[in-house]
């Protein structure tokens, strides 16, 4: 998989099967999905998918997209419980992954995956949080993805000039430039459409209000701008996909009807049936005859669009979509009440409340079902925060290892090289062989615990103290110099000999020998540790329990903020 944005958008309705352009894939040209590529495909592309993402030995970034990718199969099958089980696992492998810009693509998803289980405010809540972060790391693609789902958000609602508002504030940012990137072409085309479909409608209801007046000669010119070059797009269709001319056809059938060419919308809107009735997907299939049927409403010819409004029912039945369904009833009912057909219109429309009441306990069930499955999230992470916290610990002293140390010296490597140094003290133990020998292995364990707890005591919060191995330690001081560091070092060297071990053993003295070098940016890390354990072979040469600093520090000290 590439990190690219292709198909980013969830198109409820418009699967991605095998040969569709997915979330990391860069290939919008491909063949598309046809009656091979059905369910059952979808299923098994699922299952591969899973077994990648729990795939221990794989990355956190390659779990992350097979999750991703997993989550927006699961919605295209309508298996919601395992769609938001999988976004939320999205989330947490890009977490693990530390990648921004992976993050903000997880919030999308998680979104999404909350709008289909219609939990609205979870959904726009995730938004808020992917727009912060995009906008906090200057991830421009990400402003952009948030906008374009944002505004399928508010389609998928029939908030239709809503639906305009991100878009027309994402026109006007920097972060459009975005959709000319390498990668991006498949987001920018969801953009137009998405600014074609919302606009046309909005157009259409003529209800946008005194709040969006003054964007509505704006809206015009783009919605022209936008439909000419989709109406090119469309001219290119053998290299499109499925799911990308069907979404073609949908938005350029509504901007012939906002222009009264009904024969084009026809044209359209047959060619959009028909594309769509030998895919095994009967929510795909449902709504292209909803949309003709509305087509032929326009046109008056009521008989097709009864028919064609009937059908799309039982199609939205049997792919278990009961907000679909309600939307195909309330449709036909409107319908038969246009052709005089009152008492069909009253039993279609007592089916529709029926639904309605359906997809209100429907609700409730799924936002019971969120939250269980969020609870298991957390559990999940904080359960994967903790092996990563205890990957970074000692064993036996609770103390950072060395792999903590290392991490946090190449962090001051970095700020050195800016003129802001700090200090490195290598700690040894003297003579430690004879403590296990003379009082066992369990009295030497107790007095390493011991030594962790009494030194780490003494120093401040962002100081580190990391056990290397045996009785070798690391001690890092951030933002002091040589000479403050060698004055640390003293302190804690008392510190050891001046502790009781009485409670251990009877006749226990521990003593430590100390070497100091400075980590100022002159010299690679290894460099600095060689200095150091230079200054540690001087400490023990010259009797033990002493502190030593590399020769090149030892006569230099530098105006720094005091050691507290």
């Amino acid at each position: 998989m590439t990190d690219n944005d292709t198909a980013d958008q969830h198109q409820a309705g418009q699967p991605r099967g095998p040969g569709v352009s997915g979330p990391d894939s860069s290939a919008p040209g491909q063949s598309g999905a046809d009656s091979s590529a059905g369910t059952s495909a979808l299923r098994e592309e699922l299952h591969a998918l899973q077994v990648q993402a729990t795939d221990p030995g794989n990355t956190a970034a390659t779990r992350f997209l097979a999750y991703r990718e997993a989550a927006y199969i699961a919605l295209d099958l309508r298996d919601l419980k395992a769609a938001m089980e999988h976004a939320l696992n999205c989330l947490v492998w890009a977490r693990a992954s530390g990648d921004g810009r992976s993050q903000v693509k997880a919030h999308v998803t998680l979104a999404l995956a909350m709008m289909e289980s219609y939990d609205d405010a979870g959904a726009q809540r995730e938004f808020g949080v992917a727009l912060t972060l995009a906008g906090a790391i200057a991830d421009d693609r990400g402003v952009a993805l948030v906008a374009i789902n944002t505004s399928h958000f508010e389609l998928e609602r029939r908030n239709y000039h809503q639906a305009t508002q991100p878009l027309l504030e994402l026109l006007h940012s920097p972060s459009m430039g975005a959709l000319l990137e390498p990668g991006a072409q498949q987001l920018w085309e969801i953009f137009h459409i998405n600014f074609v479909v919302s606009a046309s409608e909005t157009l259409l209801a003529g209800t946008a209000g005194v709040s969006a007046a003054a964007h509505l000669p704006e809206i015009e010119r783009q919605l022209a701008v936008s439909a000419a070059l989709l109406a090119v797009r469309l001219e290119d269709r053998h290299t499109l996909n499925l799911l990308d001319t069907a979404a073609l056809l949908d938005a350029l059938t509504r901007h012939a009807l906002w222009t009264g060419e009904l024969t084009v919308a026809r044209t359209l809107a047959d060619e959009h049936v028909q594309l769509t009735s030998n895919a095994d997907f009967p929510l795909l299939y449902g709504r292209a005859l909803l949309d003709r049927s509305r087509v032929s409403a326009h046109i008056g010819d009521l008989e097709n669009a009864i028919l064609d409004a009937g059908r799309a029912v039982g199609y939205f039945h049997a792919a278990a979509s009961e907000l679909w369904e309600a939307r195909s009833r309330e449709q036909l009912a409107a319908i038969y009440a246009r052709a005089g057909r009152y008492r069909e219109a009253y039993e279609t429309q007592q089916e529709v409340t029926r639904g309605v009441e359906n997809l209100y306990r429907d609700y409730h069930q799924q936002r019971a079902l969120v939250r269980q499955i969020a609870q298991q999230a957390r559990e999940a992470e904080v359960r994967a925060e903790a092996l990563a916290e205890a990957a970074l610990r000692d064993p036996l002293t609770g103390a950072p290892n060395r792999t903590r140390a290392m991490q946090v010296l190449a962090d001051l490597h970095t700020r050195a090289r800016q003129d802001r140094p700090s200090a490195v003290a290598l700690l040894d133990l003297d003579l430690f062989k004879r403590v296990n020998d003379t009082f066992g292995h369990l009295v030497g364990d107790a007095v390493l615990t011991g030594v962790t707890r009494l030194l780490s005591a003494e120093l401040r919060e962002q100081d580190l103290l990391a056990r290397l191995g045996g009785e070798e330690f690391i001690v890092i001081l951030p933002d002091v110099t040589a000479q403050q560091a060698e004055t640390v070092c003293l302190q804690l060297r008392d510190s050891l000999q001046n502790a009781s071990w009485e409670t251990l053993a009877p006749g226990l003295i521990t003593t430590g020998s100390f070497g100091v070098a400075v980590l100022d940016g002159g010299q690679d890390i290894t460099s600095v540790l060689m200095n150091a354990d230079r200054a540690l072979y001087a400490a023990k040469a010259a009797g033990r329990n002493a502190v030593r600093v590399t020769a090149k520090h030892a006569d230099i000290t530098r105006k720094m903020q005091p050691y507290l």
